[in-house]
């Protein structure tokens, strides 16, 4: 019987098939990393897309819509010719029922804190379709802060005939008037004077049962506020040149918002009147490292008339510093204002194992507000962009 010869490898072919082995594992390990941090590249620039479209969406809706309700009451008066101080830029003050939230007694919740320098200067927050308050974020970006409601009636304001303490105003006719429309009510004086956030009372009714339409709106509801400041403000305008009621739509449609980055690349939108009862910024977005915003300015537009139009480019300082357009009298410059073009820097949220991202990027380049950010080694292994949209402000461009 012949023994059956052994089968095997040599130890030379075992380490051949073992350095083999190894080299396919180490191609596919390779290509795994690579593809994984392919995609979480991909998907980092797919957020950063995604998220600053949706800020820059959320921004241009409110400036598109700043204005509404009482931009057409710039120069409100009665028929002199004079230029006035009216709706726009005047002082606000407003109550939520009992709860008194303009103008404020504190300063903003962060990173609002230093818009307008502080407290004081937010005391004197007026109507105005949007302010730009330049490097006054905490993280040293631009604030915005746009005033805007929905016109049912055309924004226009109604000429007040008469002062009547308590629960009503006295118009020419009411029509147009819907139970719970916010109002804005508003005195046409040679200085800049308050105006007073109330509403329509939730029975009110332009058509009463067996009489004839009514002349009187009757007052009521959450933002009711304090009736003798409505009371000081309709005499103050008769007084002068006379007093004048802006319809702003439907209470949810009412906006009075901030908006400004924080330290934490977060873009938040702050409310003025604290609809949802607290005084807390929401967070818009993620991955927003700054704000830059300048205004579009039509120089031949003024208080009294329009004029072919010369467009400009301007920086919110010196005539266009927001402390100094809410304290011009009349409000030649806010009348301008014509649109606003916002930059926005925004930032991946993956992380590169080598830099990603320049060491600089310019923001409104070639503008007057032109403004460089530069990043640290740390944040340039972070992909960043910058998206630019230029906003026109419809209800300025109204005559």
């Amino acid at each position: 019987m012949h023994r059956l010869r052994e089968a095997g490898l040599t130890l030379v072919e075992l380490l051949v098939a073992l350095a083999i082995g190894l080299l396919v594992v180490l191609v596919v390990t390779t290509m795994i990393v690579v593809g994984r941090q392919h995609e979480r590249v991909t998907t980092g620039f797919n957020d950063m897309t995604q998220g600053g479209a949706y800020a820059a969406t959320v921004i241009d809706r409110a400036l598109r819509n700043a204005g509404s309700g009482f931009m057409q009451g710039w120069n409100a008066s009665d028929g002199t010719g004079a230029d006035t101080n009216g709706a726009l830029g005047c002082k606000l003050n407003a109550k939520r029922g009992a709860t008194a939230v303009l103008p404020r007694a504190s300063v903003l919740p962060a990173p609002f804190a230093g818009f307008l320098g502080g407290a004081s200067g937010q005391a004197k927050l007026g109507a105005t379709p949007v302010l730009i308050g330049q490097g006054q974020s905490a993280g040293g970006s631009d604030i915005l802060m746009v005033v805007a409601g929905s016109a049912g009636i055309g924004g226009v304001g109604r000429e007040v005939r008469a002062n009547l303490s308590g629960s009503q105003i006295e118009l020419d006719n009411t029509l147009g008037f819907q139970p719970g429309d916010v109002l804005l009510v508003s005195a046409s004086t040679g200085t800049p004077s308050d105006c007073a956030i109330t509403q329509v009372a939730s029975n009110f009714s332009a058509f009463p049962a067996n009489a004839t339409p009514s002349k009187l709106l009757d007052i009521g509801g959450n933002y009711v506020g304090d009736t003798s400041k409505l009371g000081t403000v309709i005499s103050a305008g008769l007084a002068e040149r006379g007093s004048f009621v802006s319809g702003m739509g439907k209470a949810s449609d009412l906006r009075l918002d901030l908006f400004g980055v924080g330290t934490d690349h977060v873009l938040y939108r702050g409310d003025l009147l604290q609809t949802s009862g607290a005084d807390t910024p929401e967070a818009v977005a993620e991955g927003v490292v700054a704000l830059r915003a300048v205004y579009r300015v039509d120089n031949n537009i003024s208080t009294s008339n329009f004029a072919t139009t010369s467009l400009s480019w301007q920086a919110p300082t010196g005539t266009y510093a927001p402390a100094t357009l809410l304290a011009e009298s009349p409000p030649e410059h806010l009348r301008r204002i014509v649109g606003v073009r916002v930059s926005l820097l925004l930032r991946s949220g993956a992380r590169q194992p080598q830099f990603a991202a320049d060491a600089e990027y310019t923001l409104l380049k070639s503008l007057p507000g032109e403004s460089t950010v530069t990043l640290s080694d740390a944040d340039r292994h972070y992909a960043h962009r910058v998206v630019e949209t230029t906003i026109p402000l419809r209800n300025a461009l109204m005559p």
